[in-house]
């Protein structure tokens, strides 16, 4: 504008903002022309990708449902997405808006990511501009879901109103909120012990022996109260919980489940009590529940079924995911799983391998254990666990580090580019609760078990790459892991994309000859970023496309219903929903699986029928002998050893096997290397040992898994010969406590219960010590498995594996006896050979 002056000539600056009432750029509700009109964003958003214009554009069309859940690969712009989605809410005057991030860490790259584009945030849930959709709200998932949270719960609190909420990363973000519906108690406390008494006489009635072990204060051994007991005793379980409502540790999670107590699962350790719902009653967080839209966005996970048991979202809008076109803008990766292709490489071996092309480029192993970290911890570089985590994500972006050994960190991070260039999965991550680890031994071996655990490790895969043009080495490694990939379906239970780059890896590995040396060469090709492979890799994912629905259980939906309608005490509709799905899914489920539905139907029928609820649990028994007892108890089935031929029966273990040699080794390895004497080990060492069994002849069973009584393990070896075996795998003294030698002389006692005077019964204890101590006095007949002895039992029963199958075709009883001889595998011959006598010092 000019105006004249005395003569002159004044320039005046133009008020643009007077020119209209309201910005475009807050009224305008499609994502991408809000990015076009976003005047301050960084050079690098020059346009929006056309996968993020195909998921906006269909998210728009649907905006209006209250849950959808959006799928893009890792690398995809999903945060930018999420952004203008929740922009484009506020413009439509869909607001307050909320981003929910997992933790801190992605909270500060979410903020990172939106000033960068200019849209207006803040992370002050008190903020004036959140509160009036002028800015999105940035948080974790913690501040959202607790008993204290800043939004308000049932009762407590001042109630937020949001229109919005977006949670990224949803997989990841439920382990929190597992974690924050599950009230802990620990060992010693008021709570604690107040419970342990109060349902001592039940837990006794279900299994004494694990008790005792838990009242001795055992880690690794958990027992499940009873769901009539918890019925029963709920009105004295609350009052423990509220007089101790205030303590630290019960504060956060009691406004969140006190008014479901009633349907809940109490869990008891040796280090702690655990409380949790069957569901997760979200609605306690009536912000969450109320919210005009919920979006769930997740990388390419294959079953989505635990957003609606923990997330309460609808099923039918689940299944109907919002992806975009295709699912190939995906980085570049190479997933080998080295003891799949060579059985022999030992993880030692496989460790300095890794360690030595540490030397070159960054290289990160994800591990699920303390006692995994110690394996690596003589080669680490760096150790990361959550208190150093950022800084140690920032020393691998800023330049070479070597071997990084991070703790149970399967999501939450990114590692792009020379961050990460191998990336080593060691082991199946473990159970987080004390249920999952219940729920783990009900379901050992179906597809529930290993569902979860492979989403887990399928986010851990996509750490190391980060856009489309990213590149990656991934080793699957640790016998858990690689028996999981090769026998137990798991390579079925990946995204599209992720199935796609592991069968083109398999193709590769499938050329390669035994040894490291083959491994590396492999390894290089990727690392080299050669113009040939660069074509085999993109080819591999070229018309990978997103499955056109999601996966969502029917067994899900239906826990979900029973859990709901429970806690309105609608239980008849509870029971018809279950009754329903294990209608549905008898005839394709495995019998554990039906067992443990109708133990969750029995649950609820207790509220209406407690005599009906007995008879549907011994019903789930006859499916699955590791659910709970019923009140008079099971009988116990006895092992038939009479006409057991031990070289017949590893021909007859072995012939399925047939052509499938590789198979047979990796299934092998991976009970053995569960044979180990760790802390906090016990379950995992009792189940390799029953496995053990069948590979040397042996027919085997857990009597005080599958009745509640008896001996952690049982082997019928023959001509009337039985071997009770307690395992002591986690003991860390240098001495047989009394407790120890007292439990084998009662497992003794319960075998003569149960078996007549033509049976025999050897009572061997696995202990890292052959030395009672003082107070302890051993069976006469006591022997000893010790670490020393358990080292050479484990080398034997490998070579001799290893040598039938070598000759699988024409594998014969004859030249198994023979093999079983010259290993001292025999009944005659195995105890001298590789356990000793108990002594005193």
């Amino acid at each position: 504008m000019r105006i004249f002056i005395n003569g002159g000539i004044q320039i005046m600056p133009l008020d643009l903002s007077k020119l209209s009432g309201t910005s475009l750029l807050d009224s305008e509700t499609s994502p991408r022309e809000i990015f076009n009109l976003l005047p301050n964003k960084h050079a690098k958003y020059k346009y929006p990708r056309d996968v993020q214009t195909q998921v906006w554009d269909r998210w728009r069309e649907r905006r209006g449902e209250r849950d959808l859940v959006v799928k893009m690969n890792t690398g995809g712009g999903k945060t930018v997405v999420g952004l203008l989605m929740l922009k484009s809410s506020l413009n439509e005057g869909v607001g307050p808006a909320v981003y929910v991030a997992p933790d801190n860490y992605l909270v500060s790259q979410v903020t990172r990511e939106a000033a960068e584009l200019g849209i207006s945030f803040t992370t002050d849930p008190t903020s004036g501009n959140f509160l009036q959709g002028k800015a999105i709200l940035v948080i974790n998932i913690h501040k959202l879901v607790n008993g204290l949270s800043v939004f308000g719960t049932s009762d407590t609190g001042i109630k937020i109103p949001v229109g919005v909420f977006l949670v990224d990363d949803a997989h990841a973000c439920l382990s929190t909120t597992e974690s924050q519906f599950t009230l802990t108690a620990s060992r010693g406390s008021p709570a604690y012990n107040g419970l342990l008494q109060l349902f001592r006489d039940e837990l006794l009635e279900q299994n004494s022996t694990r008790l005792l072990e838990i009242e001795s204060g055992e880690t690794d051994q958990e027992l499940l109260v009873p769901f009539w007991a918890w019925h029963q005793k709920n009105r004295q379980a609350s009052q423990i919980l509220t007089e101790q409502r205030g303590h630290d540790e019960i504060k956060f999670s009691w406004p969140l489940l006190k008014d479901h107590l009633a349907h809940c699962r109490c869990v008891m350790t040796g280090g702690r009590v655990e409380i949790s719902p069957r569901c997760l009653p979200i609605q306690s967080i009536p912000s969450f529940t109320e919210a005009k839209r919920r979006i769930f966005m997740t990388a390419t996970l294959a079953d989505d079924s635990i957003l609606v048991t923990d997330f309460a979202a609808n099923p039918e809008s689940v299944k109907r995911h919002i992806t975009p076109n295709v699912a190939n803008d995906i980085g570049d990766r190479m997933i080998l799983i080295p003891q799949e292709i060579d059985p022999d490489i030992t993880e030692v071996e496989l460790k300095e391998f890794i360690k030595m092309k540490s030397l070159a480029y960054n290289t990160v192993v994800i591990v699920p254990s303390d006692y995994r970290l110690r394996f690596w911890a003589d080669v680490a570089d760096l150790i990361v666990k959550a208190e150093n985590l950022e800084a140690a994500v920032g020393q691998l972006k800023a330049g070479h580090v070597g071997l990084v050994v991070m703790l149970n960190k399967y999501d939450g991070i990114d590692l792009p580019n020379d961050a990460c260039r191998i990336l080593v999965m060691d082991g199946l991550p473990q159970a987080r609760r004390s249920y999952e680890q219940v729920e783990m031994n009900m379901l050992a071996g179906s597809e529930h078990f290993i569902g979860r655990q492979v989403q887990r490790i399928e986010q851990g895969m996509g750490r190391g790459i980060r856009a489309n043009d990213d590149y990656c080495v991934v080793l699957l490694m640790g016998s858990s892991l690689t028996r999981a990939m090769f026998t137990m379906g798991a390579k079925e239970m990946l995204s599209p994309a992720t199935r796609a780059q592991l069968r083109k890896s398999l193709e590769i590995a499938e050329q390669l000859g035994s040894g490291l040396g083959e491994l590396d060469s492999a390894v290089e090709v990727c690392l080299q970023q050669g113009l040939d492979w660069k074509r085999v890799a993109r080819e591999a994912v070229a018309n990978v496309t997103y499955a056109a629905t999601g996966t969502v259980r029917s067994i899900a939906v239906a826990q979900r219903t029973a859990f709901d309608s429970a806690s309105i005490r609608d239980y008849a509709k509870s029971e018809d929903a279950l009754q329903t799905v294990i209608n549905e899914v008898t005839p394709k489920e495995p019998d554990s699986v039906i067992g443990w539905l109708k133990w969750q139907l029995a649950e609820y029928v207790q509220f209406s029928d407690a005599v009906r609820a007995q008879q549907i649990l011994k019903s789930a028994l006859v499916k699955n002998r590791r659910l709970t007892l019923p009140i008079d108890g099971l009988d116990y089935e006895r092992l038939d050893a009479r006409e057991m031929q031990q070289a017949n029966n590893v021909v007859w273990t072995y012939r399925p096997f047939l052509g499938k040699k590789t198979e047979l080794l990796v299934r092998l390895n991976a009970a053995l290397d569960d044979l180990v004497i760790i802390p906090d080990n016990a379950n995992v060492f009792e189940a390799a040992m029953q496995e053990v069994a069948a590979f040397i002849g042996f027919k085997a069973q857990r009597p005080e898994l599958e009745f509640k009584r008896g001996p952690d393990v049982l082997w019928a070896v023959g001509n009337l010969k039985y071997y009770v075996i307690e395992c002591k795998s986690g003991a860390i003294t240098d001495k047989i406590a009394k407790h120890y030698a007292n439990q084998l002389s009662g497992s003794i006692d319960w075998f003569h219960q149960r078996y007549d005077h033509t049976c025999t019964a050897t009572p061997i204890l696995v202990h890292p010590s052959r030395v009672l101590e003082p107070a302890a006095t051993g069976h006469a007949n006591m022997r000893i498995l010790t670490e020393e002895g358990l080292a050479s039992f484990k080398a034997a029963i490998k070579a001799f594996c290893t040598a039938a199958a070598g000759s699988l075709d024409n594998l014969n009883a004859a030249r198994v006896q023979q093999l079983l001889e010259h290993h001292k595998l025999t009944s005659d011959r195995l105890l001298a050979a590789y356990t000793v006598t108990a002594i005193r010092k």
